[in-house]
Parts: C-alpha cells; structure tokens; sequence
C-alpha cells in the first residue's frame, strides 16, 4: 500500500463519515417523490421521562351481557398491551381503573392523538359477501382473525403498495376456522358478485373487488382506498385487531391528559452535550497521549457514534429513555478504554525493540482478548438489565447492547484499519504517536 493510497481511503472514509452525520441530524423532502427524510436522529422513539405523553381512560363495554366483566377487562388489558407492543409502542402501559375502565399510558412517539383515537372508534369486525346488516353464520368474526399487520407488497412490476394483511385462524373448536369460513366465502362471492366487504360495526369500511375464485391460503391483503400509506395501513391494522375482542371500548369523556416531561424539557438537549463533551475528553486524552492514533480514534468515534444513532432508530423495540442515556455514556467509556488498551498494548510493543509496523501487529493482537471481554461482560450485564423488565431497565440494557457491538466493530475493525493505512504515511516517525523506548533498547 502506497502512501497516496492512503491518503485517499481516508478521504472517502471521511465523504463517507459526513454523509452519515447528514444523515443522522438532518431533515430534508427526497427529491422527486411525496416523503420526507426525518434524519436518524429524530426518528428514535424517547420515553416518557424525556418527551411526555398522554394519558387517556377507555370504558369497556360488554358485547355478551352474560360474560365475566372481570376476565374480559383482564383479557382486553393484555391483548390491548400486546397489540401495542408488536405496533411499536413499547413503552405503552395498560392498566385497570375501577371495574370497568381501562387506563393507557404513552408517550409522545408515533402521533399519540391518532392511537387514541383508533383505540376508541374501533367496531367490531364482519367480513361479509353481501352489503346486508345481517350477520349470517358464512361472515367472518373477529374471532376468525388470527394476525393482521401493515405491510408492502408488490402490486405490479415496478409498483409497491402499503396495505394491511389479515390472516385468518387454521383451527377452531367451535365449528369451521376463519381459513375455511375465507375460503368458502371467496368461492361464493366468485360465482356471483365478485366483491366482499370489510365491516366495523355497521359502517362499510373497505370492499374488496375482481375475486374471481377461491382463496386457500387463509390471507387478505388489503390496499387503496383509505389505505394509501404506512401511518394509514398501521391506523387500520389497528383498528381491526381491536375490533377482534369480544369487548368494545369507548373513551370516557374529558379524559385525555397531556403528560409533561418528567426530566424537563430541555433534558435531551443537556444530555446530549453532555455526551458531546464527553466525547471530546476521551478524544483529547487520546490524542494528547498517542498523538497521530488519537486523530484515528476520533475517526472511529464518529463511524461508531453514526452506527450507534441509525441502530438506535432502526431496531423497533428501542426506547430512548434516561437510562439509554446513561447507556450511551458507559458505551462511550466502554469505546474509549478499548481504544486505550490497544494504543498502549502498541507502545508497549515499541518500546520492547520492535519497529512501529510490527509494534501495530502484535499489539493489536494482544488487545483483542481484553476488549472483547470487556465488551461481553458488558453486553450479558445488559441481557440481565433487559430480562429485568422495567422500561428503564429495558432502553438501558438494548441500548448499551448496540453501544458495545457497534463499540467492538469500529475498534476491532474499523480503527485496525485506519492504522494499517496510516503505516505507508508514517512507519518511522515515532514521536508523533506519542512513542518512546529506552536509550538502552536496541531496535528488532
């Protein structure tokens, strides 16, 4: 590898590096087309504690008289909670008030407004092959729902729509599952109207045309008409989840109640330079001690503090609350010591005889064993943290889990490679990597 080589790998991991901090704080319309790009940054769901939320109290209403109130307010708690969670509102609560009351917690991620309100017009859902107020024995209940959930799916050769799939029950101990009842139900509507209709409560929602014979898969997927984008295919799917219970809930009127942040306003602000400023020391310290390699750990801190944000907004279930702040912060110390250990492990090997070339070979060598350990205790001590169960303990386990991988990734790889670039530009020179030897040691 020659020095201008080198030189120009850093240059395109540098284009590379901006990029991606453009893309993590930036927002911006993508040119030629209706959506817009919120920047990584923006796009992590935060909790209660750091952007409030709402809370608002349902009423829950019997559809069989003759039901237990108890089990079915304790059975709607729980579906309602896991609806929420696959949704994506991890950190919604659902608990019981009074007899008859349900009470959800949640915070401002995801349009709250719209949540609420879905949760409470949500009717009850019928399938049907004619558009009467009848239910015949042949429609599809909610209970003949198993799944449904917002979905791509290619609708023509070059075009993908946003839609909802239902998926209907194999089995059933009452009589026929939802997949047999959708299948003799297409064959009816193929030899006559070629069209079925979707139903909350008496309200037409959705027809769905051109079935021109039956369908055996035990799936529906549903687009176009109030269906048109991914917030409208997960509004709907929603709706027809809830409608699956044998409860109906209602908002209790004056009921909505606007949580303000419990750690202030201001607090993602202060923490995030504080985590800046924290960032800066352990790049300083480095730098002031290892010269040339400090620049090169500031490169990988950036690579890693880019990785970390997009990861942060692209796994589902990642909250970011005060302890994945506190997360982040020993992920940073985490980052900071594995870097410190190499460089050392590389002077070290230095001052033993060893020329600056061979020093970055064998002290890396000697460094992989101690990072990766402490990165793994780290990562099982956020499995406990994650197992634990409480939002707190949850957002700090997952994300101290990305900080470490990602952590592992720019120091093993990432910064192992930043200085094998970085030998054709200077493999001589050891005073500006901070190296020394004693006057008595001979060079290998």
């Amino acid at each position: 590898m020659t020095k201008k080589s080198s030189i120009i790998k850093y240059i395109f991991v540098c284009i590379a590096v901006a990029l991606g901090i453009f893309l993590s704080v930036c927002s911006f319309a993508i040119p030629f087309t209706t959506v817009n790009f919120n920047g990584f940054a923006n796009s992590i769901p935060l909790g209660l504690d750091v952007a409030g939320g709402y809370s608002v109290v349902y009423d829950v209403e019997l559809e069989d008289e003759s039901a237990n109130l108890e089990e079915e307010v304790q059975s709607s708690i729980a579906f309602i909670s896991d609806v929420l969670a696959r949704q994506g509102y991890s950190d919604a609560v659902v608990t019981r008030q009074g007899d008859s009351q349900i009470r959800l917690t949640i915070s401002n991620n995801n349009n709250p407004k719209t949540l609420i309100s879905t949760l409470g017009s949500a009717g009850n859902v019928y399938i049907k092959s004619s558009q009467t107020e009848e239910i015949s024995d042949s429609d599809i209940v909610g209970d003949d729902i198993s799944n449904v959930y917002a979905t791509r799916m290619q609708t023509s050769e070059t075009d993908f729509s946003w839609g909802v799939m239902i998926e209907f029950t194999e089995t059933s101990t009452t009589g026929k599952s939802g997949a047999q009842k959708f299948e003799e139900l297409t064959s009816t509507v193929a030899s006559s109207g070629n069209t079925i209709y979707i139903y909350m409560d008496d309200e037409l929602y959705q027809s769905v045309g051109g079935i021109t014979e039956a369908q055996t898969g035990g799936v529906l997927f549903l687009s176009g008409g109030g269906i048109t984008t991914q917030e409208t295919a997960n509004q709907f799917a929603l709706q027809v989840l809830v409608g699956t219970l044998d409860t109906k809930l209602s908002q209790a009127p004056n009921s909505i109640m606007e949580i303000p942040a419990t750690l202030g306003t201001n607090f993602i602000m202060f923490a995030c330079v504080a985590l800046a400023i924290l960032s800066i020391i352990f790049v300083i310290l480095l730098v002031v001690k290892f010269k040339d390699f400090g620049w090169i750990s500031l490169l990988s801190l950036l690579i890693y503090a880019v990785l970390v944000v997009f990861f942060m907004q692209a796994i589902p279930l990642t909250l970011l609350t005060l302890g994945g702040f506190i997360a982040l912060a020993i992920g940073l110390a985490i980052l900071f010591i594995s870097h410190a250990i190499m460089f050392n492990n590389i002077a070290k090997e230095y001052a033993y005889g060893k020329k600056i070339h061979l020093s970055v070979k064998s002290g890396y060598k000697k460094s992989v064993l101690p990072i990766v350990d402490i990165n793994v205790v780290a990562i099982i001590a956020s499995f406990v943290m994650w197992f634990l169960g409480d939002v707190f303990t949850m957002s700090f386990g997952l994300i101290l889990t990305i900080s470490c991988l990602m952590g592992l990734f720019t120091t093993l790889l990432a910064t192992r490679a930043f200085m094998k670039w970085y030998l054709p530009i200077n493999s001589t020179n050891a005073k500006k990597l901070g190296f020394k030897r004693g006057e008595n040691v001979n060079e290998i």
